[in-house]
């Protein structure tokens, strides 16, 4: 994803792998948006950092390989299921910066 996104001119501020170093990359450069992986490394759950993402007003784009999400209606502006096509990717990020 990284690759592709730098691809296409992205300008991009990780990946990183824990929402405490998501916390500080985004306190030093606020993103458009976030992909955010519901699990996070060692099976953090990403559920307070897309809250903390919402709160400053940052769309949240959540990636990932289980089925059911277990986040309120409208919490995110998108859900992608793993395996995420390059098309469905770029499609979906157009999207959300483009509102």
């Amino acid at each position: 994803m990284t690759r592709l996104l730098n691809a296409l001119g992205a300008d991009l501020a990780g990946p990183v792998a824990t929402a405490a170093d998501a916390e500080r990359l985004i306190s030093e450069r606020r993103p458009d948006v976030a992909l955010v992986d519901f699990s996070l490394r060692d099976g953090e759950p990403a559920h307070d950092l897309i809250d903390r993402l919402q709160d400053q007003g940052i769309s949240v784009i959540v990636i990932t390989g289980y089925e059911v999400v277990p986040l309120a209606p409208g919490k995110v502006e998108a859900i992608l299921q793993k395996p995420v096509s390059a098309a469905h990717l770029i499609a979906t990020v157009r999207q959300v910066t483009s509102r």
